[in-house]
């Protein structure tokens, strides 16, 4: 595995796993889609002003809904909801059952949950350069992980989900005791994260600083000018509620410093830094837009390093002796003047180029190299030393999936993203409130590809739901209500309406009946009836049919209603929708112990 690659081997979805429900149920880096909002591209610039208002719009649109634990699932009062928009921000304090309710001028906003000891998290993705968090963005929203709203009509059971949290403390200090300030303090490793950004902080004059962080286990880390980083390493097991207080000593450790230039002599920037490990070289710093680089460790031991910047061969590799106070300023890697093994350009449906967009390579033959490459802003982009064979390459943006398979060298080629569609459903149990979608996976020319964690709150009026702006594919995703995930497919067609049934929210108890009858067509007299819930197979409820054949059971929406007599059985489903009563007829047809299905 070479430079910059990322996640090609990156963690996907675990359905059983109580970190997913937690990342799921939060809604964070969701879209939240109030009825009838335009699509609107998840992206982690700021809100763009607000259209202009349609004739006939409302001044005002409330929202309402609730704050839960999604581990618990128990309201939260007593923390501020938080609509964030380009004119400031409307707040409103939960209810002791955790409800809200408030108005918005139409537009989009960013929503998060504040106060007490609960927090609004996101799910963890790993960066694909490595660098230190700037001080500035500490405590601060992060504006690409906050649910985001297109506010344009009244909505009701927009619910977010909030976890409990502890709190890491301490000290920076020196070798000697002594404190340091205006060290930049980060976390990391766990599976969530904080959209408000506590899990960054500056330590004050005193070295002290304050950590606010999900439950999960976690690594700090301290950036300083002066020091390399922290004596020694340490996982940090954090819970609700927990506290810690731990004094971090920061080392002078090894530092190499400097730029990275062109085969002309001018600075080259944006891209990684790669130190070689035992599986070769992998993306360990960042290279600033200048062409500046800080690189440090504290580890005693010989190191190689090399630049590799986007849309560029790498520099060769220099060595270096590191041990703790080396310093090493002024170096200077340089670029070769190479051709790229393969270039094109990554365009939209419409033909436009998509600028600034990651493309991922796989190596299909043994002898590949699989990295990561990006475009410029004209959509172009170059893949450097790539040895000659066959390469899988896909790009993912906010106009959809492009995949294709090359054999290098290969110039010129044309990437084109497959477009978007929408998605239109019901969800019979849930009548109004919303889920999170999570998109995993496209299906392209036969082959999955993984997509980006993007996941958006949807909200359902009336059990019905749309949700635009997917990608043109085999689509695989997942529908959580509640912390309760479910795998789903569906062909998205580009520009088109693909359409679903979606088996969330509630169940409801109604009151069945029907008839059960043979292959015949006549209605059998005792029947032995049960009816067996979606979510719990050891909750059943029996009868028998009448002299009529009929029978009458209390079952949840969704179970299975099976009846058998004289050898045979017949099945048949209880529909989701959300009525009091329900018939369901049931033949018999298949031996005992078979399946009538």
């Amino acid at each position: 595995m070479t430079r910059r690659s990322r996640a090609l081997f990156r963690s996907r979805w675990t359905w059983a796993a109580v970190a997913v429900a937690l990342a799921i149920a939060t809604g964070i880096a969701a879209w939240l889609i109030v009825p009838g909002a335009a699509p609107a591209s998840p992206s982690p610039s700021p809100p763009a002003p607000a259209a202009a208002r349609p004739a006939g719009a409302p001044d005002r649109v409330a929202i309402a809904g609730r704050v839960f634990d999604v581990h618990g699932q128990q309201p939260v009062g007593g923390v501020e909801v938080v609509f964030r928009g380009v004119t400031g921000e409307v707040t409103v304090t939960t209810r002791r059952d955790g409800a809200y309710a408030l108005r918005v001028a139409p537009g989009r906003y960013r929503a998060f949950v504040r106060g007490g000891d609960v927090m609004s998290v996101a799910h963890r993705e790993q960066p694909r350069v490595p660098a230190p968090p700037p001080a500035e963005i500490a405590g601060l929203l992060d504006e690409g992980l906050a649910t985001a709203v297109v506010a344009v009509r009244d909505a009701d059971g927009v619910d977010l989900g909030v976890v409990r949290g502890g709190t890491l403390a301490g000290r920076v200090v020196d070798r000697a005791g002594q404190p340091v300030a205006d060290a930049v303090v980060s976390a990391s490793g766990g599976d969530f994260r904080p959209v408000l950004a506590t899990d960054i902080a500056t330590s004050g004059s005193d070295g002290r600083f304050e950590l606010r962080l999900p439950p999960g286990a976690f690594e700090l880390a301290v950036d300083h000018p002066r020091f390399a980083g922290l004596v020694g390493r340490r996982r940090y097991l954090v819970g609700p509620g927990s506290r810690a207080d731990e004094t971090l000593v920061v080392t002078a450790g090894c530092v190499v410093s400097g730029r990275v230039i062109g085969p002309g002599g001018e600075p080259v920037g944006d891209g990684a830094l790669e130190q070689q490990r035992d599986a070769g070289f992998g993306p360990a710093g960042r290279i600033d837009p200048d062409g500046a680089f800080r690189w440090t460790t504290t580890d005693d031991d010989d190191i190689a390093l090399r630049a590799w910047p986007w849309k560029a061969p790498p520099s060769a590799v220099q060595h270096f002796r590191c041990r703790d106070g080396a310093r090493f300023d002024g170096v200077e890697f340089t670029l070769p003047e190479q051709r790229p093994d393969a270039d094109g350009v990554l365009v939209d449906q419409a033909g436009q180029p998509v600028r600034f967009a990651f493309i991922d390579v796989r190596a299909l033959d043994h002898d590949g190299i699989s990295q990561q490459e990006r475009t410029d802003e004209a959509g172009r982009w170059e893949v450097y030393s790539m040895p000659s064979g066959r390469y899988r390459i896909t790009a993912q943006a906010g106009g959809g999936v492009a995949g294709t398979t090359l054999e290098a060298p290969r110039h010129g080629l044309r990437l084109a993203l497959g477009g978007t569609g929408r998605l239109e459903g019901i969800a019979p149990r849930l009548a109004s409130g919303g889920f999170e979608l999570a998109l995993d996976s496209c299906i392209v020319d036969g082959e999955r590809v993984l997509l980006p964690q993007s996941r958006r709150l949807v909200t359902v009026t009336a059990g019905r739901f749309a949700v635009d702006g997917l990608p043109a594919c085999e689509l695989g995703f997942a529908t959580i209500w509640h912390g309760r995930p479910t795998a789903q497919h569906v062909a998205i067609p580009a520009g088109g309406v693909a359409r679903i049934e979606l088996p969330i929210g509630e169940l409801r108890d109604k009151t069945v009946r029907g008839v059960v009858r043979d292959a015949a067509g006549d209605p059998v007299v005792g029947a032995a009836v049960t009816a067996v819930r979606p979510d719990d197979d050891a909750r059943v409820a029996a009868t028998m049919t009448d002299a009529t054949g009929r029978y009458t059971i209390r079952a949840a929406s969704g179970a299975t209603v099976r009846a058998s007599a004289h050898g045979e059985v017949g099945e048949a489903r209880v529909g989701g929708a959300n009525i009091d009563a329900e018939q369901v007829d049931v033949e018999l047809g298949a031996p005992a112990g078979g399946d009538s299905r």
